[in-house]
């Protein structure tokens, strides 16, 4: 273990919210998989002749349940490109995805074609799928330099994803997600090297074939059990048609190498009763319930509820924790029972090309891992506690127009007012070039400005993506000197697939302005099976 422990893994995703997608009373529910990654996007293999729609939303599922959820943005025939919303953990090229399908649009310029017939995971159907193993192989490498000898690091990673079923038709599978990285950095001059890896999944399953129960032992997330993350244990659930429970018990990880340890023991079930998929309205309500002790004491013993309901107009999620306070951990004039990381969405179809949007988030920790960040993803995480509302408009045949209000209450920005006008585009003839727009006033008591952002989609050929971004972050900072600051940056990511199950990927990223010049580049070639 001495050597692995050279290595450095990536930061956890911890949080996850299990949104669902706009759904169509006659729709039917479709499957489709990740066929690319970036920073903060992802890519499907399925588009408008499937029946997805700018604006809806994308369940990741893994071994049955929720993993994530995903926002398409761009949209192609037969592809479609999304924004990362939520996920428990780093995505793969590879997992599976499951939406409903919306009726064909009736100034749709292509004629539907009969979908390919396709299952979806059920509370029956094994958790671990009908092949025997899939999984992913993958190297990268990350660079990043900032001029004037600010500093920088380079980073190799190895990656290596397995689920399945090693012995055929046995009850018994495995879940490996484990990372290396080596990360040698320069500070003042000198190289400080660190490396390390890191287990997020390493558990034996037992679920046998057509079985509604299912028992996981060892390192794993709880998707059902958003609060919870990793935690090294058993977890035992039953899954059925209309609902699922499940009771868990183990003990978290050490936080800084993820390694085993035994200081906080932690235990808890859950209960979730949902509507049929595929017919009319989709709902879910999730009650659970979660307790943390550290060497006897109560660390933390909260409950949780969600809520989500989707139909043809309609769709809305609710999360929301309550937290109990023993006596003891209570000062003078506080609650025994206090609400805590609340996080509330609605979207609402006035029309076929009108909808509107609110919603509501004070969530204190939401961890999110990128290859590499940049000065759009970076404001976003500033701004991203408070309340926001907007409207969207469908304008003719593949564009959609957004604005947004947005009043930030936490993070790094603190009190804040902002003020997004958004647009997009699905293929601008005769090149087919896919276009994406944002503009944002903000504002707060010490600074305003604007920030603004482009991007051009490409397809050169069938095995290949390729995006061209930029933008420029202008302010007023009135506690700085100088007082007026300006970043600049632009981005590139290529798609290749290889061949077969082989794809290659590059993302560069330059930015100018702010306290150094900094330059990114991350590749990485992967195989999955």
């Amino acid at each position: 273990m001495s050597g692995w422990n050279r290595w450095t893994g990536l930061l956890a995703c911890l949080a996850v919210l299990a949104a669902p997608m706009r759904a169509q009373d006659s729709s039917v529910t479709r499957t489709a998989r990740i066929t690319y990654l970036t920073s903060v996007s992802a890519y499907i293999d399925a588009g408008r002749e499937a029946g997805l729609r700018e604006g809806a939303l994308v369940q990741v599922v893994r071994s049955g349940a929720v993993f994530g959820t995903l926002k398409v943005t761009f949209l192609a025939s037969r592809q479609a490109s999304c924004d990362i919303v939520t996920t428990s953990g780093a995505l793969a090229v590879g997992d599976s995805v499951r939406f409903t399908a919306a009726p064909p649009g009736r100034d749709s310029t292509v004629a539907a074609r009969p979908a390919v017939p396709t299952t979806i995971p059920t509370a029956r159907a094994t958790a671990l799928g009908a092949a025997p193993m899939r999984g992913r192989v993958g190297a990268h490498y990350l660079v990043v330099a900032q001029d004037g000898g600010g500093g920088g690091f380079t980073q190799p990673s190895l990656d290596l994803r397995l689920d399945g079923r090693p012995f055929g038709d046995s009850p018994f599978g495995v879940a490996v997600d484990i990372r290396a990285r080596r990360t040698a950095s320069t500070i003042a001059g000198a190289t400080v090297v660190d490396g390390r890896a890191r287990a997020y999944q390493l558990a034996l399953v037992w679920n046998p074939l057509g079985s509604a129960a299912r028992v996981m032992l060892g390192r794993q997330l709880a998707p059902r059990l958003p609060a919870i993350g990793l935690f090294d244990g058993m977890l035992a659930e039953v899954n059925k048609p209309h609902w699922s429970a499940g009771v868990f018990g183990g003990t978290q990880p050490e936080p800084l190498e993820l390694g085993f340890s035994t200081d906080i023991v932690e235990v808890g079930s859950y209960v979730q009763r949902r509507g049929q998929p595929g017919h009319g309205a989709q709902w879910s309500a999730t009650l659970g319930v979660s307790g943390s002790y550290q060497q006897g004491h109560a660390n933390r013993e909260f409950a949780f509820l969600q809520w989500f309901y989707s139909s043809r107009n309609l769709t809305t999620f609710i999360s929301q924790e309550i937290d109990y306070y023993r006596p003891w951990k209570r000062p003078a004039g506080m609650d025994a029972v206090s609400p805590t990381s609340t996080f509330a969405t609605a979207r609402y179809g006035v029309s076929e090309r009108l909808e509107i949007h609110a919603g509501f988030d004070n969530r204190r920790n939401v961890f999110l891992y990128r290859d590499f960040v940049n000065p759009l993803t970076s404001f976003d995480d500033a701004f991203r506690q408070g309340v926001w509302a907007g409207v969207g408009l469908r304008l003719g045949r593949g564009g959609f127009g957004g604005f947004d209000v947005r009043q930030s209450s936490g993070g790094t920005a603190g009190r804040a007012n902002s003020y997004t006008a958004s647009a997009n585009t699905d293929r601008l003839k005769p090149l087919g070039v896919r276009v994406r727009a944002r503009s944002t006033y903000f504002q707060s008591p010490n600074l305003d400005g604007w920030l603004h952002s482009l991007g051009f989609g490409f397809d050169p050929g069938s095995r290949w993506h390729l995006e061209l971004s930029g933008g420029a972050r202008l302010e007023h900072d009135a506690l700085a000197i100088p007082a007026e600051q300006s970043i600049l940056w632009w981005g590139l990511d290529l798609d290749m697939n290889v061949a077969g199950s082989w794809y290659l990927m590059l993302s560069a990223n330059a930015e100018q302005g702010g306290p150094a010049a900094t330059n990114q580049v991350y590749g990485g070639l992967s195989v999955r099976f």
